[in-house]
């Protein structure tokens, strides 16, 4: 399974104005997780301007990271709850969870039950309920989410799905699965009742599963599997007790090297996979009423500008809400502890993404962040 390393070298300062930030503004932003190794760990808020990334807030979560883990792992998570932007940050080298409420720190949580010290804690959000996939002790526990932003333990983490390290979390739009990646030729998921967790698999896969996409009429799991000289996709179809049918894999020569992460245009005309090897963004045109081993046709390639020092191509979201998306957010992590940033690609209507000039835009305050979250966020 493919993960970072460790950074061997200092990690600078971000210089951040949080208390300038207004959340209410709804101006488009992203959220990464640092992830700073065995350090006092924090999140960036960036928010966009015209085609550039400006740095908003640096949330420091009093918790500690882990420096890297696997690619497919989404680390932070945001959601709107009642009039409270909600923040939830992962820290696995302290195994805790921190809240925000906007830029406005709640507290730290630990489950008992749940450690992620082995490369990371996977955090999914539908409604009021956080879900944690916990990468050492393989479990996944179920949080309430509180109106300030507040987190409580609704089912300790005692649902052991795999032998595996947890890799990745998605919930499906309607609320009613949970799937689960591990970096292996499996895949899981999980009927959600209430708080309570039912699993249905785990399923074999064609590749290594790593990063996770539903559909926006939750009748379709797309997956990320890891390779390290191709790209590779599989689709899922979600069954109704929220069981998954077989495969439908796709191996696609045309792509870059390495799949880890998958992100579907908010239109669900195409379908974004990062190649973190290739430092490279494979499109995929998308067509869900197509038949099997149809739905997926390569589209385009686009190399990202890795001169600044950026190398790994990992987490995405689009900045738009309709349509194509408008433009594509790509976390890049440094190479040898240096700092990372975020690359910025322009979805035209017709041709390939392409990288905006003066991207990748820097976050010096860590090397580590592997996926992000956009707000306002795709509506699925």
């Amino acid at each position: 399974m493919k993960k970072l390393g460790l950074p061997v070298s200092r990690i600078g300062t971000f210089a951040a104005v949080a208390a300038l930030l207004v959340i209410g503004a709804q101006a488009q932003s992203v959220i990464t997780n640092n992830d700073i190794y065995r350090a006092p760990n924090s999140a960036t808020w960036m928010k966009l301007s015209g085609s550039e990334l400006k740095a908003a807030a640096t949330l420091k979560t009093k918790g500690w990271g882990l420096g890297g883990g696997f690619f497919g792992t989404a680390a932070q998570a945001v959601v709107q709850v009642g009039s409270n932007l909600c923040v939830f940050i992962a820290d696995p080298g302290s195994d805790d969870i921190a809240a925000f409420n906007g830029a406005r720190y709640v507290g730290n949580y630990i489950d008992p039950a749940g450690s992620g010290a082995y490369d990371g804690i996977a955090l999914a959000v539908h409604g009021d309920q956080l879900y944690a996939g916990y990468s050492a002790s393989v479990n996944i526990g179920v949080w309430s989410i509180k109106p300030g932003c507040s987190l409580v333990l609704a089912n300790s983490a005692a649902h052991t799905p795999s032998w595996a390290p947890i890799d990745d979390l998605a919930v499906s739009p309607d609320g009613k699965t949970l799937v689960v990646t591990y970096g292996e030729p499996d895949i899981d998921s999980f009927a959600i009742l209430g708080t309570k967790l039912k699993e249905k698999g785990p399923f074999p896969s064609a590749g290594n599963t790593t990063g996770i996409d539903i559909t926006s009429d939750s009748k379709y799991a797309i997956v990320a599997d890891f390779s390290t000289n191709q790209t590779q996709v599989e689709v899922f179809p979600l069954n109704p007790n929220s069981s998954l049918g077989g495969t439908d894999d796709y191996v696609v020569p045309q792509g870059g090297s390495n799949s880890n992460n998958v992100w579907l245009s908010p239109d669900e005309t195409l379908l974004f996979v990062s190649n973190s090897n290739s430092a490279q963004i494979t499109t995929l045109r998308f067509d869900e009423k197509a038949g099997k081993q149809r739905r997926l046709t390569f589209d385009c390639l686009t190399s990202l500008n890795v001169a600044g020092g950026s190398f790994y191509a990992l987490g995405m979201a689009t900045e738009e809400t309709n349509g194509r998306g408008g433009f594509l957010y790509v976390a890049e992590a440094g190479t040898n502890g240096g700092p990372s940033g975020i690359a910025l690609l322009q979805i035209p209507q017709d041709g390939c993404p392409a990288e905006v000039s003066g991207s990748p835009f820097s976050n010096s305050a860590g090397a580590w962040p592997v996926t992000l979250t956009a707000y306002p966020p795709r509506p699925f």
